[in-house]
């Protein structure tokens, strides 16, 4: 019986560790102002464990030592960006909403606005058919092949005006186009 005993207390003693060390921070880079920790120490004679042995339990509380600091970020015309993200667009299009098509189709916005595509489906991009001279707009970046999750989001201004249109490179065949008019 005290041998089970032992071996109980023992493996105990290490869970308790291994989860403590595990809950001391860790590597993973991150802190909250408000962090909290706590602790749980385990006493445990598993040479002499007895029925009467006791567990001694004790709360700490953790100060972060540092600030997370905001996060940074650029100003420019391509910008990729994920679910949740905050972009000002005055025009925004549905990626695959229930079928091989965008939403809407055709549309037009003045110079200087931003047009933002959010995907509805996966395994699609948006990419350049025919662009006015003086564009550099190519659609999502990566190459032909490079397609996007459910939720992915890409924002583009567009300061030239004239006629765009676009494709998803793999549904282009069955019809999964678009184009867009930027007026002066």
């Amino acid at each position: 019986m005290d041998r089970n005993r032992r071996q109980f207390l023992g493996a105990l003693t290490a869970v308790v560790t291994g989860t403590i060390a595990g809950c001391s921070g860790g590597d993973s880079g991150e802190s909250s102002p408000t962090a909290t920790a706590t602790a749980t120490q385990v006493s445990a004679r598993t040479a002499t464990a007895t029925p009467t042995d006791s567990v001694t339990t004790s709360t700490e509380t953790a100060t972060p030592t540092e600030t997370p600091t905001p996060t940074e970020t650029a100003t420019s015309t391509e910008t990729p960006a994920s679910t949740g993200t905050s972009v000002d667009a005055e025009q925004e299009v549905a990626v695959a909403p229930g079928s091989f098509s965008f939403a809407p189709e055709t549309f037009e916005v003045p110079a200087g606005s931003t047009v933002l595509w959010v995907w509805e489906a996966g395994g699609h991009n948006v990419k350049s058919t025919a662009t006015p001279e003086g564009s550099d707009w190519t659609g999502t970046p990566g190459d032909d092949g490079k397609t996007y999750s459910s939720g992915y989001e890409y924002a583009y201004t567009f300061e030239v005006p004239g006629e765009y249109e676009y494709h998803c490179v793999p549904h282009q065949s069955i019809g999964m186009t678009g184009s867009f008019t930027v007026t002066e």
